[in-house]
């Protein structure tokens, strides 16, 4: 196989997982949504793996004309910019790659969000808010004490 059909075959490669990827953070997201903990906890399980495969991607060793090296990703980046065979499939791949850091990005932020509604939760249900975000019966905002019992319905 010449260097053209190795860098095809690597980026479709790589597309595949990319595209596994996508779809497990697109799941994931669902879940955080739906608060289906059952589903996340399969969709980080599944993520943790793509992701292993992912980075234990290699570059094979391609000699190009004038005895160069392909050594790094940069080197073969800059191969498939300038092949017009790779360049479109070279694009697709990353932008393949920023949606999904993005969707990343997003579900780390759901995360969080989460993790900080209840935190709130539960120190409103143990009668402590360290934020003193509590509103009063006027609407107006009130420091909270900490009591010693918990609130009771």
């Amino acid at each position: 196989m010449d260097n053209l059909q190795v860098s095809q075959t690597l980026i479709n490669q790589w597309k595949n997982d990319y595209q596994k990827l996508h779809d497990l953070l697109n799941n994931e997201q669902s879940a955080l949504e739906e608060s289906d903990l059952e589903k996340l906890a399969l969709c980080i399980a599944e993520k943790d793996e793509i992701v292993k495969q992912i980075n234990a991607h290699q570059l094979p060793p391609m000699i190009l004309a004038r005895g160069m090296t392909i050594k790094s990703y940069a080197d073969f980046s800059q191969f498939c910019q300038g092949s017009p065979n790779l360049k479109q499939s070279w694009r697709g791949l990353m932008t393949l790659v920023e949606n999904c850091r993005f969707k990343n990005e997003v579900n780390a932020r759901l995360i969080d969000l989460l993790n900080q509604s209840s935190r709130r939760t539960f120190n409103l249900i143990k009668g402590f808010d360290p934020d003193n975000n509590i509103y009063n019966a006027t609407g107006n905002r009130t420091a909270v004490r900490h009591y010693s019992g918990c609130i009771s319905a």
